[in-house]
């Protein structure tokens, strides 16, 4: 991940990635950058490439599933310590309005609204300058990390 870090509490994780001024993993491949984060929300932003284009000359949905994901997570890991992992179980999206491959940047605000030992849920928001493109919510399995 060439100095990425995933090391350390959610907090850490988080605030190495903003300082490196993109996200890790899959979530680089979009594009996808922490805007910020607080204890149990995260907001995302994205801006929009050509290579982000479905069939209809829009924001390709998964795009959109993507940065839900990525935001629902970052969300969660404001809350987790070191060693805690996640992984999502469920995510569930409702498109509500089109994104025009024009449209300069997507954000997504998430935030936790339940957390046990080994479960959280979050809700989630897609939007630009247009308006709300998608809601949903995400479940999270919550797990110890591996034994030292």
């Amino acid at each position: 991940m060439s100095g990425v870090r995933f090391e350390g509490s959610g907090l850490d994780i988080l605030a190495a990635w903003r300082d490196a001024g993109r996200i890790a993993g899959f979530a680089s491949l979009l594009g996808f950058d922490v805007a910020a984060f607080s204890d149990g929300e995260a907001r995302l932003e994205c801006p929009v490439m050509p290579d982000h284009a479905n069939l209809m000359a829009g924001v390709h949905g998964g795009v959109m599933a993507g940065l839900m994901d990525a935001a629902t997570g970052c969300a969660l890991l404001t809350r987790l310590d070191e060693g805690q992992r996640f992984a999502t179980t469920d995510l569930q999206i409702r498109y509500v309005r089109a994104a025009p491959i024009s449209t300069p940047r997507l954000t997504a605000h998430a935030r936790i609204i339940h957390q046990g030992r080994t479960l959280a849920i979050a809700e989630c928001t897609v939007s630009s300058d247009a308006g709300v493109h998608a809601s949903g919510t995400a479940g999270m399995m919550i797990r110890p990390g591996p034994a030292g």
